[in-house]
């Protein structure tokens, strides 16, 4: 995605946000948030859509009891 930032990702190697009981919130938009984690910069103009990938996945992946959730709105 060319939105002007140079790795326009959240993952182990950018050091993401983990949240106390272990999950990750992704902010998908034009402007950063103030809290300025774990943002992905987005063109109003040009659609997108996310790619989510899974290096060694634990069981419960597998067997299907835990599920990546929806990208939800915000505001």
């Amino acid at each position: 995605m060319q939105n002007g930032q140079p790795y326009p990702s959240v993952s182990s190697y950018t050091k993401a946000v983990v949240n106390a009981d272990g999950s990750i919130d992704i902010a998908l938009g034009p402007d950063e948030p103030k809290d300025k984690g774990n943002w992905i910069k987005t063109d109003p103009g040009r659609g997108f859509f996310p790619m989510f990938r899974f290096y060694g996945p634990a069981e419960a992946f597998f067997n299907k009891t835990w599920q990546l959730e929806d990208v939800v709105a915000v505001k």
